[in-house]
């Protein structure tokens, strides 16, 4: 879908630079082709195959630099959107970036669940919290209580949920920025 611009600077600035990526795309298909002319054996479609087998599936070099640009453009934004499509695209292209990208999806789904106590304490106040059973054993998060539970926190729980949740994303972003720095 290509937007409608209203300011023509704009829209020249669009036309420029896929100008500048239909003319790479051109340069890619010229690499091909010369890749094609210079293997003489083989019928026209085995040449094909091997030359773009060489090349590799435009998602194998395409996929990382797209999670590079997002997650770069996320972590200078501190954007969670684009930081989560960056890691996602991160997990299609391999087993290093899968794995890097499974651990922060679950730093970040960590924090989703510290929003979520901090956003429903209010509503569902007698089963979101930090919860001490009769028994001793210490429950955090949002669960249906038996009558001997006591809420250890109380309305704490909402600005403590708030800040550890603060807390997470910023370190998270910040590893993610430092271990994208790395060689």
């Amino acid at each position: 879908m290509i937007p409608t611009f209203t300011d023509p600077a704009a829209n020249r600035l669009w036309e420029d630079y896929f100008v500048r990526v239909n003319r790479l795309l051109t340069d890619l298909e010229a690499h091909v082709a010369d890749s094609l002319i210079a293997n003489a054996q083989g019928t026209e479609m085995e040449r094909l195959q091997s030359a773009l087998a060489r090349l590799g599936q435009p998602e194998e070099y395409l996929r990382p630099l797209l999670a590079d640009d997002l997650i770069n453009r996320g972590m200078r934004t501190y954007a969670p959107l684009t930081i989560i499509r960056g890691l996602f695209h991160a997990l299609l292209t391999g087993s290093r970036r899968a794995a890097t990208a499974c651990g922060f999806s679950l730093g970040y789904l960590c924090l989703a669940i510290f929003v979520a106590i901090a956003v429903l304490k209010p509503v569902w106040r007698d089963h979101v919290g930090v919860f001490q059973g009769e028994n001793g054993k210490i429950r955090a998060g949002i669960f249906s209580l038996s009558g001997s539970d006591h809420d250890m926190l109380g309305w704490w729980t909402t600005p403590i949920a708030l800040l550890l949740a603060a807390l997470v994303y910023m370190g998270l972003t910040k590893s993610l920025r430092a271990l994208r720095h790395q060689p």
